[in-house]
């Protein structure tokens, strides 16, 4: 049995990725600001799944976490995958962005899986595992009013290379999954009118929006047995939206 530790496991691409570990056998640590989804998440499948709440951006309760899994032996011991998925997004023009957006991202987007991250380096180096960061087609290829988010997901894909390579000596990887549009809560498909996701989808050389489903294979199969040779890569999950200009 093997376990994995995903952030923001609650809903969209964390939620579906979850689910998708849990199909093919594995153990799953649920990280995310609400208890109630962690807990549903738990529910549909008993002793598979460890539910904890945890606000990444603050440096006591990502400590806090870390003692807990770390009294969890069956599911600590055999943590061989981290999934830094959680993140915000607020879409606003640079000149209106303030100090507090900026320190807030920051803090949520990349402090967040860096403080995670260095928690359990020492059990992914063990079990020679894999750290996927969730970066974003934005930072590597931005767009008008997205500064904030996308310098930081740039900032993501570098930490990562950087990372990989500190970590290759121990046999264990970093890579990157940079979705594009995705049909999840941060983009609120769900209250958008038809016309106004029709223009979306008509953006899309695939012809549609992602689904939190395509992103969470594209994670799956970087974890798993076929990959052991890849790390410090950036995968676009896009639908070819990064190829069709701005």
């Amino acid at each position: 049995m093997k376990t994995v530790l995903i952030t923001g496991a609650g809903t969209g691409i964390g939620k579906a990725t979850a689910e998708h570990f849990l199909k093919n056998d594995w153990q799953v640590i649920a990280v995310g600001r609400r208890a109630e989804p962690l807990e549903n998440l738990a529910t549909a499948a008993p002793k598979k799944v460890l539910p904890v709440t945890c606000d990444l951006s603050r440096i006591k309760d990502v400590e806090e976490l870390a003692k807990k899994i770390q009294a969890q032996p069956p599911f600590y011991e055999t943590l061989s995958v981290l999934v830094n998925n959680a993140g915000i997004y607020e879409r606003k023009r640079f000149a209106d962005s303030t100090d507090e957006l900026w320190q807030r991202t920051f803090e949520t987007n990349l402090m967040g899986s860096v403080r995670i991250t260095r928690a359990f380096l020492k059990a992914i180096e063990r079990n020679r595992g894999v750290i996927i960061n969730v970066s974003s087609t934005l930072g590597l290829k931005p767009v008008a009013e997205t500064s904030v988010y996308s310098a930081l997901k740039a900032a993501m894909i570098n930490w990562t290379q950087a990372l990989a390579l500190e970590i290759a000596p121990s046999g264990a990887r970093a890579n990157c999954v940079c979705p594009g549009i995705v049909d999840t809560p941060i983009h609120s498909f769900d209250k958008m009118d038809s016309s106004l996701r029709a223009q979306f989808e008509k953006m899309q050389p695939l012809g549609r929006v992602g689904r939190p489903e395509d992103i969470a294979h594209a994670i799956y199969s970087l974890s798993g047995p076929g990959s052991e040779w890849i790390t410090g890569a950036s995968l676009s999950v896009d639908g070819g939206i990064i190829l069709a200009g701005s």
